[in-house]
């Protein structure tokens, strides 16, 4: 999620970009100007390679990107500074940078010194940033699809030959440090099979059709992964930065919402490609679909829930919430809509049709995702803090499981036996027994596991950020 502080500051002062010079804007805002290489960004954005970034960058009448991201970082100091009154010392040091290094920064991107910056303030800086950028509207406003055909680079597959034991209590190893090709299996949890692929995988998702959908944030494409044996048979891209992934309830559809796009993008799994696009108001987050199909809702980085009547692909409805987050839940019988507010630590219990909020569940922490049971009774939810919390929706008692680091993604079983939580700072999947709430197994992956897909034949997929898809399993169904 970028600052929308910084995002909406660099977009104001160039309201004339293209839709990519929105999105470099964007995930400028998203670093703080602290720009990676090149072609870091411009897979990012989903283009071919540094030199058609260029090219887009020069269509919108853009300076290079060193020159862009030099900017976009002295602005981010002169905000900081002005907010907090701290000096630019002090923020480079807080960025673990040389000092003389920001001052040149400044003056050579400004062309005055620090202290002529502060004293002619943001609104001046502001000037010269638009003027450097230029005023001349790019030759066409649309957004440029970096496809080569649908051909997918070749996937390392990893496959489980044996279990190795691991005493599922030692709570002490760093997980986090595992390497991309040793994959530690557990007593009672293993991961089964294993695909790698680059951009970040975020977030998992079962198409009717049986295959998993994976977003990719930084490489702007939707994976289409099949599973036996798991594997990447297509890729389709789609906007920058896709976060969440809601596949219809029937037919080859599905919608990405695509923070840096600014719209929730429609593709068809079955023909590979991007359809269509609905505009948003912010940078669309979280997502999550009614069970009748006919409404699509969307939060946003503006604060805001949205619901989106799909058959006319138009925002229907809206209302404020606190601190978005990329999660969201809708209830089983379709009358109640769940919003985590990430730092704002409540879980918001919204009427799906009227958008108003009926209860507010404070939990504290930093809420993550939110999960209901298949009976509608329970509500459960991920918390940074390193907790789970179980809400009893009919009496609003609440039960907390301490986890001891941060969870993030949830996921039932297919029999709604077992909780699946992704533990993303330390690099494990810990599983529960629903009912009573108890550890069963805890699952190995390494890397940072995020959010989780569960298939109607059992399997459970889980994406991990540093850059692969787990299929994972409990190896004795009475420990569940």
């Amino acid at each position: 999620m970028p600052p929308l502080r910084l995002t909406s500051l660099l977009q104001t002062a160039l309201p004339h970009l293209s839709t990519n010079g929105r999105a470099l804007l964007s995930a400028l805002g998203c670093v703080n100007g602290h720009v990676p290489h090149s072609p870091e960004m411009a897979a990012w954005l989903g283009f071919h390679d540094r030199y058609q970034l260029a090219r887009s960058l020069r269509r919108d009448g853009l300076p290079p990107l060193e020159v862009l991201s030099g900017w976009a970082r002295t602005l981010y100091w002169i905000l900081e500074a002005e907010t907090s009154g701290i000096s630019l010392r002090e923020l480079a040091e807080r960025e673990r940078l040389d000092p003389a290094v920001a001052y040149r920064l400044v003056r050579r991107v400004t062309g005055s010194r620090w202290s002529e910056v502060r004293r002619d303030g943001l609104a001046s800086a502001l000037l010269r940033f638009k003027d450097r950028c230029g005023h001349t509207a790019p030759a066409q406003n649309t957004h440029v699809v970096a496809v080569a055909g649908n051909r997918v680079a070749p996937q390392r597959l990893i496959r489980r030959s044996h279990t190795a034991s691991i005493d599922t209590r030692d709570r002490s190893v760093a997980m986090s440090n595992t390497p991309p090709h040793a994959v530690p299996q557990p007593v009672s949890g293993f991961v089964r099979e294993r695909v790698y692929m680059t951009g970040m995988p975020y977030d998992v998702a079962f198409t009717s059709a049986g295959h998993a959908l994976v977003t990719r944030p930084h490489a702007a494409m939707v994976d289409v992964v099949a599973l036996d044996p798991l594997r990447v048979i297509r890729s389709i891209h789609v906007g920058a930065a896709p976060t969440r992934v809601v596949p219809a309830r029937r037919g080859p559809l599905a919608y990405v919402t695509t923070q840096f796009a600014e719209s929730v993008d429609i593709i068809d799994t079955g023909r590979g490609q991007q359809i269509a696009a609905i505009p948003m108001p912010g940078h669309a987050l979280g997502a999550a679909l009614a069970p009748d199909g006919r409404t699509l809702y969307v939060v946003t980085n503006q604060d805001r829930l949205l619901a989106i009547a799909v058959a006319r692909r138009t925002v229907a409805a809206t209302t404020p919430i606190p601190l978005a987050c990329p999660h969201l839940a809708v209830h089983p019988s379709g009358r109640w809509i769940y919003v985590p507010c990430w730092r704002a630590a409540v879980v918001l219990e919204v009427d799906a049709h009227t958008l108003n909020v009926a209860r507010r569940f404070e939990v504290g922490g930093a809420v993550q995702d939110v999960l209901v049971s298949s009976d509608g009774q329970t509500l459960y939810i991920a918390n940074e803090r390193g907790s789970l919390d179980a809400i009893h929706l009919a009496t609003a008692r609440r039960s907390v499981v301490q986890l001891g680091t941060g969870a993030l993604g949830l996921a039932l079983s297919r029999d709604s036996a077992a909780l699946f939580a992704s533990l993303f700072m330390a690099g494990r999947v810990v599983v529960l027994r629903r009912v009573a709430l108890c550890e069963s197994a805890v699952i190995a992956t390494g890397g940072r596991p995020q959010r989780f897909g569960v298939h109607t034949d059992g399997t459970v997929l889980v994406a991990n950020d540093a850059g692969w898809v787990d299929s994972i399993c409990v190896a004795e169904r009475q420990n569940i």
